[in-house]
């Protein structure tokens, strides 16, 4: 096999292995946006509870 053609088929070896690679800082933001929004609804909830509580303190805004 000539040397361009061991290349070339390297190159194809590498970029093959790049496509099936994952996207760790993709799947990071991922992870963080599904945890924000677990928090922003847990929020909401304990928020509705300090509203809903008689004689409670209720929030200030």
């Amino acid at each position: 096999m000539s040397g361009s053609k061991r290349l070339w088929t390297k190159i194809a070896q590498i970029a093959k292995m790049l496509e099936d690679m994952a996207d760790p800082t993709g799947d990071y933001m991922a992870t963080l946006e599904r945890r924000v929004d677990k928090l922003e609804r847990d929020l909401g909830h304990l928020e509705g509870q300090l509203r809903s509580r008689p004689g409670g303190i209720g929030l200030q805004q």
